[in-house]
Parts: C-alpha cells; structure tokens; sequence
C-alpha cells in the first residue's frame, strides 16, 4: 500500500478521470464510448466513498453527511431552481417547472422527479443514506471482512436487483441505495488489502479485456437498470479497479484538481449541457462543462459563504474546493476527515 499522502493523489487523479467520464457520457450520449462508461462511472464514486469511510458515531456520522452534503445539496439545488426560470426565459423558453408547487413536489421527493438540468441530482441523496446504513453495519461488524457483512451485502444486492426490476421511480435517490451500499461495502473490503498492487493490476488486464469483447452493458443506477443482473456489477467493479490502477500509474495534477472539485462538476456540468447544447458542438460543450464548474468552484473556495453553503466546509481557513462525496482530505467535507 503506498503511503497516505500518495494515496490521496491517486484518490483524487481517480475522481478526477471518474468526473470527466462522468461529464463525457452526459456530452455525447449514443455509442459504444458512452456505453463503456456507462458501464461503471458511478459504481466507481460509490466504491471510492467505501475505501475512505470508517465507522463514527452515528449522531456523529448524520451531523458529518448534513453538512458535508446536504447542505451543498440544498443550495446547488435551489440555486439552479431559482435561476432555470430566468435561463429559460432569455433562451425563450418554458422554465422545466410551471409552477411554484410543481417545484416545490420536485425539490422535495428528488431523485426521478428531478429531471433536464437537475438530472444528476439523485447521487447525492443516494450516498448520503447509503453511508449511514454502512455507517450503522460498520459500528456492529467493525471488519468489512465479516461473513455478516458478506450475507447482508447478498441480501442488499438481491433487494436492490428485485427493486430495479419492479420499478424505476426512486424518490431521492432510494431505489439506488442498496446497491450503492454494495460498492461502499466492496470499496472498504479493499482497504482491508495490505498490498493491493496486483489487484489493481490484474483489474487493469481485465478491464482491457472487457472494455474490447462488446460484452458490457451500460447501467442507469439511477431507476434501478443494472444492465445484466449480477455480471454487470462485477463488471463495473472491475472496471473501477482498472481505473484506479490508471490513477496511480499517472496521478497527474490536473486530473487531482479535477477530482478535488468533482462535487461541484457533479451538480453544475448537466446545467451547463442543458442549456448550451443548441449552441455548440459536442467537443466545445464537453470542455465548457468541465471548465465552467472548475472556475466556479475556485471562486466558492475563496469566499466564506461559499465554502460553508456550497462545498460543505466549515471554518475559515483556506480550503479546496470539494468532491463527489469522495473529498480528498484537502477539501475539509465528510469523507476527508473520515481518512485515517
């Protein structure tokens, strides 16, 4: 296992590849290039969240998530909700919500009733309950190796296949969490590795592998599709190894700084996509959504409000900017100081 600091710089250079996938598949959205990443950019957050998290108090741990990101959440959230109306109308357009009670409904259930530029919204919510239910599960089984864990992460996978299957509404983002819950648990079941250079390389292989044989399908763990029951979980898992594995062979500072804004770049690059697409090129608007986030994200980590109500931080001391829900310990939200 490397040491703790370059731990965090392949941490951060994973989140950061994992954002751009994540903003590339939102950009160009047809063909196999977004299928491959379909197949496996958001198990791979969920993962990174596990291999970080260890077991708090629980009052201690819901305190941590409130502030770290449903405060962030809120503010993304009713910022953008405030200012689609005025977007939508200097484009000529419909605002997405008719009325102040249609956006009331929608901002409180979340999740499915979010849609357009709010779309990627249900993530957070999602890792927020997961967290606490592995939180819970971790203070009673401390050893992610248990065989507990094991059955309970079974019984998880089966209730969440069951529930993706039956429906595809999910109100803040619940229809998501017990599969959520099984990459957190895979990703603090690796931690438990004291030389994990093989796994990560032999993932690599494997992802090589998978990533040419055409037998990958996208997933939308967002209502519930989960591709191939059981197989395209495994393969998402792989897969997030093999990136990680490229993380840290090349933990290059810009992908870092990327990763240390990825909470930001979460919330703000479909907002971008939505309302720019009619004007650019898939290229243009790819670059534009990466870039337009990373800036605003600078400016919120230099002022007080912004740190607080935006990025989750609290104090006033320099910080930067935070992630999606996997903060390197930098960027002073929840996962960062749950490193050890």
């Amino acid at each position: 296992m490397t040491g703790r600091g370059d731990r965090l710089d392949w941490l951060d250079a994973a989140k950061g590849l994992g954002i751009i996938l994540v903003v590339a598949g939102h950009v160009w959205t047809r063909g196999p290039v977004r299928d491959a990443i379909y197949a496996f950019h958001m198990p791979l957050f969920f993962l990174l969240a596990g291999y970080v998290a260890v077991p708090r108090p629980a009052r201690a741990c819901l305190l941590r998530q409130w502030s770290s990101l449903a405060v962030p959440y809120i503010a993304f959230l009713l910022t953008l909700m405030l200012a689609d109306p005025v977007i939508e109308h200097l484009r000529g357009h419909r605002p997405l919500f008719a009325d102040v009670s249609q956006a009331a409904r929608a901002a409180l259930l979340g999740g499915t009733e979010l849609r357009g530029p709010f779309t990627i919204f249900w993530f957070v919510p999602c890792l927020i309950v997961a967290r606490l239910i592995q939180n819970l599960l971790a203070i009673a089984w401390p050893d992610p190796r248990d065989w507990r864990w094991a059955t309970a992460m079974v019984a998880a996978s089966a209730i969440g296949l069951w529930a993706g299957e039956a429906s595809d509404y999910s109100p803040l983002g619940l229809l998501t969490v017990p599969i959520a819950l099984l990459f957190l648990w895979l990703g603090a079941l690796w931690r438990t590795l004291p030389e994990d250079r093989w796994l990560l390389a032999v993932a690599a292989l494997a992802s090589a592998v998978l990533l040419g044989s055409g037998l990958l399908a996208p997933l939308n763990m967002k209502v519930g599709d989960y591709g191939t029951p059981g197989w395209s979980l495994f393969a998402a898992a792989v897969l997030s190894l093999g990136l990680c594995w490229v993380s840290r062979v090349i933990p290059w500072r810009p992908l870092r700084a990327l990763g240390r804004m990825s909470l930001v770049i979460m919330f703000l690059h479909v907002p971008v996509i939505h309302y720019l697409a009619p004007y650019f090129g898939q290229s243009v608007l790819f670059a534009v959504s990466l870039i337009v986030p990373a800036c605003i994200a600078s400016f919120l980590s230099r002022v007080g409000w912004g740190r607080r109500w935006f990025l989750g931080i609290s104090g006033s001391g320099t910080h930067r900017p935070s992630s999606t829900g996997i903060p390197s310990s930098r960027t002073g939200d929840f996962l960062s100081r749950l490193r050890r």
